[in-house]
């Protein structure tokens, strides 16, 4: 079992948020660690691995496979009428043999962005529902905490080697990070380092 690292390269603001307002600054916070600092939970990437993960299962990828998927992103918990076999035995659920750690900045980062500069990377973004008419629809003004275009790194922690490849796969789907991506935030690339 190993450890591969892979970066996160963001190519436009984005925003992994802590579900957490600030008053009238912000609707939206992202996520920081104690220094202030941006950081995109471990949990957040595995989910969003995964789900490229079964995409590319249900497209035919035939190097992604469910032994794959459940060896690395473990085995979603069943109903409780629902069973699964797992080496002739019963199970109601299977625990991935992997650990997808935080990414955060690059140690060199890490180590000159103190908290009063930590400020400095992040913005704020104002949007708001317009009426057909043109107008501004009534209480509809959100402002978002977003983050500069950085590049973050996170471990895959007791990986098996032979499943790089697909997951090289898994992370090459991911072309969009957080909150609104649909709205043109949080473009970005996943590549091994």
């Amino acid at each position: 079992m190993s450890t591969l690292i892979y970066q996160i390269e963001f190519f436009d603001y984005w925003h992994a948020g802590t579900g957490l307002v600030s008053g009238a600054n912000s609707d939206a916070l992202v996520n920081k660690d104690d220094e202030g600092r941006p950081f995109i939970p471990g949990k957040t990437l595995k989910g969003l691995l995964r789900e490229a993960a079964e995409v590319l299962k249900e497209l035919g990828h035939a190097e992604i496979t469910d032994d794959f998927i459940i060896k690395v992103f473990g085995k979603k918990k069943l109903d409780d009428n629902e069973q699964m076999t797992v080496n002739g035995q019963n199970r109601m659920d299977v625990e991935a043999k992997s650990f997808f750690g935080n990414a955060t900045l690059s140690d060199h980062l890490i180590k000159n962005i103190d908290q009063s500069k930590s400020k400095h990377l992040y913005r704020q973004l104002a949007s708001t529902a317009i009426e057909k008419n043109g107008q501004a629809k009534d209480f509809s003004l959100r402002n978002v905490e977003v983050t500069i275009p950085l590049v973050l790194y996170a471990p895959i922690s007791s990986i098996d080697m032979n499943h790089k490849k697909p997951l090289e796969l898994c992370l090459a789907w991911v072309k969009r990070l957080g909150l609104n991506r649909n709205r043109g935030l949080g473009r970005c690339q996943l590549t091994f380092i």
